[in-house]
């Protein structure tokens, strides 16, 4: 099904984003390495496009680094999340290399990650 001349996206994947809130240390940073550090910011439908497979060698010339590709639908909040936030998902974290706004239309964001061991 076309949208506009695009693809509709079946926005069937429930995340949550989380942005960094614990308590600094002495120096004033946070350990991004503890879980209990993280808060949610917001949750979301998503739509994902995981990179394997040919694609994943194509991708890969570009940016070895994307595991999965996240599309949300577009929101003022969705719309201010940073690189310095990450993406948890069935209890998968997912670390977030870049966040657009697609075509700068205010209908869809793009979210590259990468998955945390």
């Amino acid at each position: 099904m076309k949208c506009n001349g695009r693809a509709k996206r079946n926005y069937g994947q429930k995340i949550t984003i989380q942005r960094l809130a614990g308590a600094p240390d002495a120096a004033g940073h946070i350990d991004g390495q503890v879980d209990a550090n993280w808060t949610a910011y917001a949750g979301s439908w998503a739509a994902v496009e995981t990179r394997g497979g040919k694609e994943f060698w194509k991708i890969q010339q570009v940016n070895a680094d994307v595991d999965c590709v996240w599309y949300l639908p577009w929101a003022p909040t969705l719309d201010k999340v940073t690189p310095d936030m990450r993406i948890q998902h069935e209890g998968k974290v997912y670390e977030i290399l870049s966040v657009q706004n697609l075509n700068l239309e205010n209908r869809e964001i793009e979210i590259q990650t990468r998955r945390k061991m």
